[in-house]
């Protein structure tokens, strides 16, 4: 048989639900020979392109909300006897620590 008898054959298959073996068996079909047709014919169907349309996303926007106003982060005073307990541990390499 060739391929245009083998493709009514597949395309009834492929509709049937049934096995491979079970539809073989009940069109008096060799099974083997069954199986590689379909194989090749389906696989030949899924290269083919499939149609798609594209179209432009839809945007939702979110309402605008009022923004909290930014603060600049305000200068503190620093405690001298903080700056030299902070230096005297981080004075890693024995130097003299000027404050």
């Amino acid at each position: 048989m060739k391929q245009t008898q083998w493709q009514p054959h597949i395309d009834a298959f492929n509709k049937s639900g049934l096995s491979k073996r079970e539809y073989a068996e009940n069109h008096q079909l060799i099974y083997h020979q069954f199986v590689y047709w379909s194989q090749k014919l389906n696989k030949a169907a899924s290269k083919a392109f499939i149609p798609v349309t594209v179209t432009s996303p839809t945007v939702t926007t979110k309402p605008k909300t009022k923004s909290k106003p930014v603060t600049k982060p305000q200068a503190t005073m620093l405690n001298p006897a903080r700056i030299i307990m902070l230096s005297s541990i981080y004075n890693i390499r024995g130097l003299p620590v000027i404050c």
